[in-house]
């Protein structure tokens, strides 16, 4: 939780970029990272250093040791954040970030603490070309988790050690107390069973719960990647994609998160003993071990043949959930069309087909792999027959115990068993090979950042100037622009009329670099946007649509959605401004009323004000209004005047 008063990590942040040479403000920061506090936690800072471009690493050092760690840093000191450098002569100050203040550098500031946080911050220097999207991209998630997988590893070894002394344990009792009649043996044997009894469910329970926390907390950070990237991409991936297919395609996320931090993760760990269960079989009985290992040649004969079967009916089982689930969204999104044109059934029957085609694909996908799920049973059977028979063969033959038979029964389960369950991983990973090329449409795409410059200024002045403008949406669609220019001088309010397509729309998009001409160039400023960092641009300009998204929240969250941590009064103000102030009293909790999904509770004008408020309450350097007036009325047509006073 924020602390309510400013730490002055922001402040810090922004000296360090400074002294990169990098210019950025507290409000970008803010912005970027969707902060509503100027009170940055440790897990905010870090990220909005990220989003800025550099490494970060919080630790904890010694204060003897201050003198040794990388400068400039982050140091929390008296709760709240200062710059740790060095001053012209090389000697240790503080610097308090928001006057710029310093301060020689003496460990009596500590108050006798013995260690202090830092956060070290640097440049990345060096630039790796992005990698396809594989399962590589999730090693660094996992990697950071290395410590609780090492207490994971340490408690499944401790279970595993269990497992395998238990066998051991019935060999005794079978071989020493029924055929040497040892009474003596029996109750030792018999307490060790018990106390082995009650300390594996213990020990995997702990080993469980760690699992499960680790796992959430790798799924928690690589769905935050995902997001994060799918926000950064390019508008126009949106709109050539279809939603149904990109929810889609991010669901198939999950599948692989499950497959890479759930069971497999857990069966890796029991591979690794599988070895040394392989070494104590073969100190029972060559023979019998050496069948037991021909029989797992045969599984991986199997997957091999199976696999690409079972992965090819996979992928076509995908495709039609993926058609379906387009189909809905595209239902439920156009349901007022629907109705008004009495279309009902049609919808239904297309669906209908849509969704039999589902079911006859997973119907093929499951007997498919209850065909390979059937034969490797049949082969773990067959085996275990075989085993039994040779057993009990090598008993009569003196070689082994009856004993030490069903030890080797009982340990050759925990190498058996592992291979069953590496059956069904192994039908997985083919889901998952199709979730990895599916969720790479995604990761793969480039998003903004990685096509634009990164020059900004701070401010804009509005001299805006399109030159020999040429845009189609796809290269086999006609042009929407043909060699259009245009200049708009600072201060103007101006409009542009036309036709249904002709470009108005496409026009403001190309100035917020929503869209990239084919030819051309947008200035603003005499800065070409083609080197502009876009997000910057964009937070200095507001637009209102014609439907301007609202989303599930009050009328305040909607209102102050780009702008955080604006106040009530600011609210107020741009209500008011927009003449939304009156109708938003009248409402129940006025500006806490809750919207639903789309703000569909209100009226078409009564969201355009909303919008519009939204858009003034960052008092902008450009106002853009796509027919953001053609919901209002002729008496709130005052809005307009409003508007242009703004």
């Amino acid at each position: 939780m924020n602390s309510p008063e400013n730490n002055y990590g922001l402040d810090g942040l922004v000296w360090i970029a400074n002294h990169y040479q990098k210019s950025v403000t507290k409000d970008q920061i803010m912005h970027s990272i969707g902060m509503q506090s100027i009170s940055p936690t440790q897990w905010e800072l870090r990220e909005a250093a990220h989003v800025l471009g550099y490494e970060t690493e919080l630790i904890s050092v010694e204060v003897q040791e201050l003198a040794n760690i990388p400068l400039p840093a982050l140091i929390y000191v008296h709760e709240r954040w200062f710059i740790f450098s060095r001053d012209n002569h090389e000697k240790l100050i503080f610097i308090a970030p928001e006057t710029n203040e310093h301060t020689q550098y003496n460990e009596d500031i500590f108050n006798d603490k013995t260690d202090v946080t830092i956060l070290l911050i640097k440049e990345q220097f060096e630039i790796i070309p992005k990698k396809k999207f594989g399962l590589e991209w999730f090693i660094p998630s996992i990697f950071r988790q290395r410590h609780s997988l090492k207490n994971i590893f340490l408690l499944a070894a401790i279970v595993q050690l269990f497992a395998l002394i238990s066998p051991l344990l019935f060999q005794n009792i079978i071989d020493k107390v029924l055929v040497g009649r040892s009474l003596n043996s029996l109750h030792v044997l018999a307490i060790a069973i018990i106390g082995i009894a009650l300390a594996e469910p213990i020990y995997s329970f702990i080993r469980n719960k760690i699992f499960s926390y680790t796992s959430m907390q790798i799924s928690a950070e690589l769905s935050g990647k995902l997001y994060r990237h799918l926000m950064a991409l390019p508008l126009n991936y949106f709109k050539i994609r279809p939603t149904g297919k990109i929810i889609a395609r991010i669901r198939e996320m999950t599948h692989i998160r499950q497959f890479l931090t759930g069971s497999t993760l857990m069966l890796f760990i029991d591979l690794l003993f599988v070895i040394l269960f392989i070494a104590f079989l073969f100190s029972y009985s060559a023979l019998m071990t050496w069948i037991l290992l021909g029989s797992l040649v045969i599984f991986f004969i199997l997957w091999m043949i199976l696999g690409p079967i079972i992965r090819q009916q996979t992928e076509k089982s995908y495709s039609a959930d993926e058609n379906g689930l387009t189909f809905l969204t595209e239902t439920i999104s156009g349901i007022e069309t629907i109705k008004t044109t009495a279309t009902e059934k049609y919808f239904y029957q297309r669906w209908q087909k849509l969704f039999s085609k589902q079911l006859i694909q997973s119907f093929k996908v499951s007997m498919r792999s209850e065909v390979a799920s059937q034969l490797m049973t049949l082969v773990s059977k067959i085996t275990t027959a075989i085993l039994l028979w040779v057993g009990i063969k090598e008993v009569m033959n003196g070689v082994i115990s009856p004993g030490e038979l069903v030890a080797y029964n009982m340990l050759s389960a925990h190498v058996t068993q592992p291979v069953l369950r590496l059956a069904q991983i192994w039908q997985d990973f083919q889901h998952t090979i199709i979730s990895l090329r599916r969720v790479g449409d995604i990761l793969d795409e480039p998003i903004e950042n990685e096509r634009n410059g990164i020059a900004s200024s701070a401010s804009i002045q509005g001299n805006i100037h399109f030159q020999n403008i040429r845009f189609r949406y796809q290269p086999e669609t006609p042009e929407v622009l043909n060699n259009l220019s245009l200049e708009v001088k600072a201060g103007e309010f101006i409009g542009v009329t036309g036709p249904s397509g002709s470009g108005k729309s496409t026009l403001t998009k190309l100035l917020q670099r929503l869209y990239v001409p084919q030819h051309g160039q947008v200035i603003v400023d005499g800065m070409d946007l083609a080197v502009t960092d876009t997000v910057a641009l964009r937070r200095k300009m507001s637009v209102v649509l014609q439907e301007s998204m609202l989303f599930v929240g009050t009328i305040a969250q909607n209102i102050r959605l780009s702008k955080p941590q604006a106040s009530d009064d600011e609210i107020i103000q741009a209500a008011k401004l927009a003449g939304a102030y009156d109708f938003i009293m009248t409402l129940p909790d006025n500006f806490n009323y809750p919207l639903s999904e789309r703000g569909l509770n209100l009226s078409g004008g009564q969201r355009q004000r909303i919008a519009l408020a939204r858009a003034l309450i960052n008092q902008p350097d450009i106002l853009i209004l796509d027919e953001a007036t053609s919901a209002l009325d002729y008496e709130s047509q005052d809005v307009q005047t409003l508007i242009n006073d703004f």
